[in-house]
């Protein structure tokens, strides 16, 4: 129950991260140089934390070791990149397709690839059989979050190649949290694999932007707050926490329940705190209980399951 719960709380500081980063790429005028910054503060935030504290740093070295004996594989330790890619494909994607189509995709990718990571049992919780419960309720979350975000559907365009490059990520990002898992196993400490991926992800990001700014595009002012620059330390909680329950969750179960607490994000954001058009809806209140039911139901007969097999 205690890592259903962790998976749900850092799904939901995703939709504040979302929103911090939004509106710093909203201020700068660039969703890379934003998502960058994001990075970078985030970084530095894990780096100060490794430097001071003794196991982490341990962990790093634990890290390095492994990969020189070949016991941790190099392309193991490249999850980072796919957090790096998700962000640049979504400053990209989403001025061309819209929120909620977007949205719509990477849910979609994520719980399908997230059911043949756990069958391959690439995450280290081993394999996990697609049984029809679990299918079922992949394809209930996604419905429920088509219905959470069906209001903005009417200001989001259909095209093939944004669509196309929505999905890709969202398939990337259950192999991501995977890999993680396997680092963590290694390392021991989620902060040192969280260094690790914030590494891998800055780099994809560096290159990112400076093709963005080959092809001419430009950097604004940064804003004076200090508030949308949190970004970055969410992130680090977030890939730190996944990374430590996906061992125990398996990567369809972390995702379903990490895409509950992002809905229920969103809802408690757009109630307390509503940005500029936006507010509470009956579809985001229906898509978030959707959500929420389709989960714990599932979860409640595989435990059902379990204790009577």
């Amino acid at each position: 129950m205690l890592f259903a719960v962790l998976a749900i709380v850092v799904g939901a500081l995703t939709a504040v991260q979302s929103r911090l980063n939004g509106q710093l790429s909203k201020d700068i005028h660039n969703g890379i140089a934003a998502a960058l910054i994001s990075f970078a503060t985030g970084w530095i935030f894990v780096i100060a934390a490794c430097a001071f504290n003794k196991p982490d740093r341990d962990g790093l070295i634990r890290i390095w070791k492994n990969l020189r004996t070949r016991t941790l594989k190099p392309w193991e330790i490249i999850g980072g990149m796919g957090g790096g890619f998700f962000v640049a494909i979504q400053s990209s994607v989403v001025p061309t397709i819209g929120v909620a189509i977007f949205t719509i995709c990477t849910v979609g990718g994520q719980t399908a690839s997230s059911m043949i990571v756990d069958f391959i049992g690439l995450s280290p919780s081993g394999k996990h059989r697609v049984t029809i419960i679990r299918a079922l309720t992949a394809v209930v979350t996604l419905i429920s979050v088509t219905v959470a975000v069906y209001p903005q559907l009417r200001s989001s365009t259909f095209k093939i190649t944004p669509i196309f490059f929505a999905i890709l990520v969202g398939i990337i990002i259950a192999f991501q949290q995977a890999l993680n898992g396997r680092m963590n196993v290694v390392s021991t400490r989620p902060l040192a694999t969280t260094f690790v991926n914030f590494l891998m992800g800055f780099i994809v990001l560096t290159i990112a932007l400076f093709i963005n700014l080959s092809r001419g595009g430009s950097i604004g002012h940064l804003p004076h707050g200090l508030l949308v620059y949190l970004g970055g330390p969410i992130g680090v909680i977030f890939i730190a926490v996944s990374a430590y329950t996906v061992k125990h969750l398996g990567i369809l179960n972390f995702i379903l329940f990490s895409v509950s607490g992002q809905l229920v994000g969103a809802l408690l954001l757009d109630w307390l705190a509503p940005a500029a058009h936006t507010k509470v809806s009956a579809y985001l209140v229906t898509g978030t209980f959707m959500t929420l039911g389709a989960v714990i139901s599932s979860r409640l007969f595989t435990n059902r399951r379990a204790r009577t097999s």
